[in-house]
């Protein structure tokens, strides 16, 4: 989840080198177009603030890893004595057969699934090769920062709220020693999976939204948007550290977040009054939402 921190801005860089390299054919182009008066106004899809948004969800999303992180690994802490009366048999049934993955197999694992981690975090840099949406670039970066933001806050709040022990952690063949220490008892949910999950389904909802894709089309590139954080939930629960009920979870709250902040900032279109806000307090972390319900004056 660390590395998060790195990739984003990696995004960014990605989307503004591949924006600059076709500035100079946008421009050749629009020297020979029609004037000006003529030619029709440009669809705008979002209504997005990335002034506002963009520094707001690099601040949520740098908090989140110097901060609301390293707080929840050192919460989710496992003594020897805890480590020792687990029992595979206090698992249910549906995740209990996790357990018993080959130990071997962890470090292999967790490369492969850091492997499609990162590809899923990039993924949204692929917008820069369609020209009809690579203009509005800056207002869509915005967007991916706070939706990042928003699923990490989301990430934290019940992370903090539901402590469960990672799958490894009941498993004979793994050492005493590697299952004493911090971040052992915060395998629910998936914030792996969260991650990826909303980096390709807001690469998906941008894509339909802007070429108007809807139907079965829309729900076969939802579809597609899922393998790459399907395979990170698979390597996760290869690796031993979540279990099936963690990394479904957290694809379905990144998927949620990947499609709802585009769909807001849609709404905001109709409503303008509805805004959501993600925050972080001592006391805990969430997401706000603020309804306006003036009416306009006749």
């Amino acid at each position: 989840m660390r590395r998060l921190i790195t990739l984003l801005p990696a995004c960014l860089l990605a989307i503004t080198n591949s924006n600059a390299q076709v500035a100079a054919t946008d421009s050749a182009v629009t020297t020979i177009a029609a004037p000006a008066d003529s030619t029709p106004a440009r669809e705008k899809i979002y209504n997005a603030r990335p002034w506002v948004e963009l520094p707001v969800g690099f601040g949520g999303v740098l908090l989140f890893s110097t901060v609301a992180l390293p707080a929840l690994t050192r919460h989710a802490s496992l003594t020897e004595s805890q480590a020792l009366a687990l029992n595979p048999r206090d698992v249910n049934w549906f995740d209990r057969p996790v357990i018993f993955n080959n130990p071997d197999g962890y470090s292999r694992a967790m490369s492969h699934s850091d492997l499609f981690l990162n590809i899923s975090v990039l993924s949204p840099a692929l917008i820069a090769l369609d020209k009809n949406i690579r203009k509005d670039w800056f207002d869509l970066l915005g967007m991916y920062f706070i939706t990042h933001t928003i699923n990490q806050t989301v990430y934290v709040g019940l992370a903090y709220s539901f402590r469960r022990e990672r799958p490894y952690t009941y498993n004979a063949d793994v050492p005493l020693t590697s299952k004493v220490g911090n971040a052992k008892a915060n395998s629910f949910y998936s914030g792996h999976a969260s991650v990826a999950a909303a980096s390709t389904f807001f690469l998906a909802k941008v894509f339909t939204d802007y070429h108007h894709i809807t139907g079965w089309k829309r729900i076969a590139l939802y579809g597609a948007a899922a393998v790459p954080p399907g395979v990170v939930a698979y390597y996760r629960m290869k690796g031993g550290r979540h279990f099936r009920t963690d990394v479904a979870m957290g694809m379905v709250v990144g998927a949620a977040s990947g499609i709802l902040v585009p769909e807001l900032h849609r709404i905001k279109q109709k409503h303008k009054g509805i805004s959501l806000s993600p925050y972080y307090s001592g006391d805990g972390s969430g997401v706000a939402m603020t309804v306006s319900l003036n009416k306009k004056k006749s």
